[in-house]
């Protein structure tokens, strides 16, 4: 990568179970070119789709055994996918 023409966005996303299929339900977007990017809205609904639209897949959630019963307690978002894209320089 270039970084006088190329940029890297970042997409962390969680989903609702550890299938890459399932709802996105929490995202977090970082551009590199553009520190006011807006990412209010995801146009993605599953973690597939954002692989569908380009985005490289470069790490994916440990998947923890949990006791029985901890599906009743709210907590962290297990369920992390992070995604990156490279783009090209916007001109200012």
């Amino acid at each position: 990568m270039n970084p006088e023409t190329e940029r890297q966005e970042l997409l962390f996303v969680w989903t609702e179970d550890s299938s890459l299929s399932s709802r996105i339900v929490g995202w977090s977007f970082h551009d590199g070119n553009d520190s006011n990017a807006d990412a209010s809205v995801l146009p993605h609904a599953r973690g597939v789709d954002v692989l569908a639209d380009g985005w490289r897949l470069i790490q994916s959630s440990q998947l923890v055994t949990r006791p029985a019963g901890d599906e009743y307690f709210s907590g962290v978002l297990v369920f992390e996918w992070l995604f990156e894209r490279i783009v090209r320089v916007k001109p200012h």
